[in-house]
């Protein structure tokens, strides 16, 4: 018994598999050609519905073809399609129909994709679906803001006095027999403030130059055979138009920042730089006279036949191989964008006019 029930189970297994494969056999796409009459009617009544589901505005004209399949079954078939579409000059629920209208002379240069299922049968068509992508979003630049902090190149001259100022505080607050130079500077910003404001990040080592013979760090200040790093963080306010003297506050602690580098592009540790082929030229055999002139007539023999030998011709390219299946169709209509242009003011003359040599009133007054 068990093993007649294992038996239908399996061969009702094979038989749902076998439906199913005849079933995906049967339901395999076709492309169609784009300026197929067939695929032009289902693209009028998807552009149709699309027009009527618009509640304002203008309506929608045919641009182009992309891409048309089919798939065939029992009770009709079914197309996809992806078309391109324009926006026209006629407004929604008017008398004309997109096919009447022209394109709308001042909009988006690029046309809007989109894309239909259409169910066509017997002298009727009917569409599933209509969808169009949304027109691009506008994004608006920000205006920068004048009051943020904005980061600054490491390298500027307007970190020296910033930098000077918070190497002295730092070493005036750390507890170290030698002064502290600077290693690195890690980041710096700069906000406008009453003055200038920069907030820095740099690592500081220590140097061979102690406190007692040295107040403040000079050119004699080297790092330190085994030096002690300590990182910082410091907030400087500098006003140089008011000749005051920079203050803030800076904050250090044991360790370093570790500061990580974009390498160039194409860098690799495995990277190695080829060496051109250098080719090594055969040893002159001396000849006599007579095979010089041999092989100099023989040379110039070669060059004629390569500068006279025929130039090969290809065929053109057919406008199928270009364009299988003649997509995409050609435009519906040829899109003439109009550029908006601001209407110039008229000038205003407060030239006297010219005399014609005759007199006029204000000839009377004179005198």
């Amino acid at each position: 018994m068990l093993g007649a029930r294992l038996s239908v189970l399996t061969a009702c297994l094979c038989c749902l598999l076998w439906a199913c494969g005849y079933g995906q056999e049967t339901q395999q796409d076709t492309l169609l050609f784009c300026d197929d009459k067939l695929v032009e009617e289902a693209v009028d009544s998807a552009l149709v519905k699309l027009n009527g589901m618009l509640t304002s505005g203008n309506q929608y004209s045919l641009y182009q073809i992309l891409e048309a399949k089919k798939v065939e079954n029992e009770t009709g078939t079914e197309l996809a399609l992806r078309f391109t579409s324009r926006l026209s000059d006629c407004p929604v629920g008017g008398d004309k129909a997109w096919r009447d209208c022209e394109y709308f002379p001042i909009g988006p240069e690029s046309p809007r994709t989109c894309k239909a299922n259409v169910f066509v049968t017997e002298g009727s068509s009917d569409v599933h679906l209509v969808d169009c992508a949304s027109e691009p979003v506008v994004t608006v630049e920000r205006a920068p803001c004048l009051g943020c902090p904005e980061l600054i190149d490491l390298e500027s001259e307007d970190l020296k006095e910033p930098l000077r100022f918070s190497i002295g505080q730092a070493n005036n607050a750390h507890n170290e027999v030698d002064l502290l130079i600077l290693k690195d500077v890690v980041s710096a910003s700069r906000q406008v403030v009453a003055g200038f404001r920069y907030q820095l990040r740099f690592n500081m080592q220590s140097s061979n130059c102690t406190k007692e013979e040295f107040k403040e760090v000079t050119e004699e200040c080297h790092p330190h055979e085994k030096p002690t790093f300590v990182r910082c963080n410091s907030t400087v306010d500098v006003a140089p138009w008011r000749h005051e003297v920079p203050d803030g506050s800076v904050h250090c602690e044991l360790g370093q920042f570790m500061v990580s580098r974009r390498r160039p592009p194409g860098w690799t540790p495995l990277r190695t730089i080829e060496e051109p082929f250098k080719t090594t030229e055969p040893p002159m055999k001396e000849s006599s006279e007579e095979e010089q002139d041999t092989a100099s007539a023989a040379s110039t023999a070669t060059n004629l036949e390569m500068t006279a030998a025929p130039t090969i011709t290809t065929p053109p390219q057919s406008s199928s191989t270009q364009k299988p299946f003649h997509c995409p169709s050609k435009p519906w209509k040829q899109f003439l964008p109009q550029i908006a242009t601001v209407p110039v003011p008229p000038s205003t003359n407060t030239s006297k006019p010219e005399s014609d040599g005759l007199f006029s009133d204000a000839d009377l007054l004179i005198g």
